[in-house]
C-alpha cells in the first residue's frame, strides 16, 4: 500500500471523460453522496482534464469517516422527568464520576445492541407493551437532548421500523430496559465493559 502525496500522478477511469485518463493528487473538500456534510481537505485523485474527483486513496479513508461521523443529527425528546432520572441513575451506577455526556453513550450502546439482532428489537417490542407506562407520575416533563451520528441514527431508524414504535417509545424502552438492567440487577452483565466505555467518554 502506497502514501501518496499532493502532486503525485495517477491514472484512473473518468466518469464524465468516459475513459481512462491521466490525473494528479491534490487536496479537496468533497461532498458527501448524500449531500449532507463534506469531507474537507482530503487527499483525492483529480482528473486532469475536468478536474473531476475521480479516486480516493486508502489513506483519505479514516479523514472521510471522521467527517462522516462529525455529520450529526439532534434528537429532542420530552419524557417525564423519572425516565432521565432513571437514565441517570444508570449511569451513576457505572460511574459516579460520569458526566451527563454519558447518557448519550449509554443509550448509543443499547440502540445499537438492539438494532444488531431480530430478537432484541422483539424484545424491546415486548418491553415497551408490559411497561410503556413505566415510571408514569405527576412528575414534569423533562427535555432529553443529544447528537446522534448518522450511524447511529441509521440504527434508530432500522429499530422504528421493525418494531412501528416511535423514537419516544424506543428511548422510553430502552430506558426501561438500562435501569432493569444496571440498576435493578445485583450484577450487571455488562458492567465493567460500560465502566470502560464511561472511561472513555471522560478521557
Amino acid at each position: 500500500m502506497k502514501l501518496y502525496s499532493a502532486g503525485d500522478k495517477g491514472k484512473a477511469l473518468c466518469d464524465h471523460c468516459q475513459g481512462l485518463v491521466a490525473a494528479t493528487y491534490a487536496y479537496r473538500t468533497v461532498p458527501f453522496s448524500d449531500g449532507e456534510g463534506k469531507a474537507r481537505n482530503i487527499l483525492v485523485l483529480v482528473c486532469d482534464s475536468c478536474g473531476a474527483v475521480i479516486a480516493t486513496p486508502a489513506q483519505s479513508t479514516p479523514a472521510i469517516r471522521a467527517a462522516r461521523e462529525v455529520a450529526v443529527k439532534p434528537i429532542e425528546l420530552n419524557l417525564p422527568a423519572p425516565f432521565v432520572e432513571a437514565l441517570d441513575l444508570a449511569a451513576f451506577r457505572i460511574d459516579p464520576e460520569a458526566a451527563t455526556e454519558f447518557r448519550k453513550r449509554l443509550l448509543a450502546y443499547y440502540i445499537l445492541e438492539t438494532a444488531e439482532t431480530e430478537p432484541s428489537q422483539k424484545d424491546l417490542q415486548d418491553r415497551f407493551s408490559r411497561h410503556g407506562e413505566a415510571f408514569r407520575s405527576d412528575a414534569p416533563k423533562r427535555r432529553l437532548s443529544f447528537k446522534v451520528t448518522p450511524r447511529l441514527n441509521n440504527a434508530l431508524d432500522h429499530i422504528r421500523a421493525t418494531t412501528s414504535l416511535t423514537k419516544t417509545d424506543i428511548i422510553k424502552a430502552l430506558v426501561v430496559k438500562i435501569y432493569e438492567d444496571i440498576v435493578q440487577s445485583p450484577s450487571p452483565r455488562d458492567l465493567r465493559e460500560l465502566r470502560r466505555l464511561a472511561a472513555v467518554t471522560a478521557a
